[in-house]
C-alpha cells in the first residue's frame, strides 16, 4: 500500500520555525488550493490544507518562502486522535 500525496497551493501566512520539546525543528503551514471547477454560483472554491514540515524542509521553507508564494509539497496523510475536555476527536 502507498500513502503519498502531492499538493500545490499558496501559503496563507508567513511560515514560522518552532522547536519541539525534543529540539526537532517544525513548521505548521496552510496551503490554499483552488478547485479546478466552479460551484453553483459560478465561483471557484478553495480548500485550505494544513501541513506539518519537519527538520531541513521546515528551515528552508521559513528562509525562502513567504505568504502568497506557490509551493508544492510531497508527503503523506496522517490522521491523529486526541482527547479534549473528556471527548475523543480526530485531526
Amino acid at each position: 500500500m502507498l500513502n503519498q500525496l502531492v499538493i500545490i497551493g499558496r501559503l496563507t501566512k508567513e511560515p514560522k520555525l518552532k522547536k519541539t520539546e525534543n529540539g526537532k525543528k517544525v513548521s505548521n503551514i496552510t496551503l490554499a488550493v483552488p478547485r479546478s471547477y466552479k460551484n453553483v454560483n459560478g465561483q471557484y472554491d478553495t480548500d485550505f490544507i494544513d501541513c506539518v514540515l519537519w527538520k531541513g524542509i521546515s528551515e528552508n521553507t521559513v528562509e525562502y518562502c513567504k505568504k502568497g508564494d506557490i509551493v508544492g509539497i510531497k508527503g503523506r496523510i496522517e490522521k491523529n486522535s486526541y482527547e479534549k475536555d473528556g471527548e475523543d476527536g480526530w485531526s
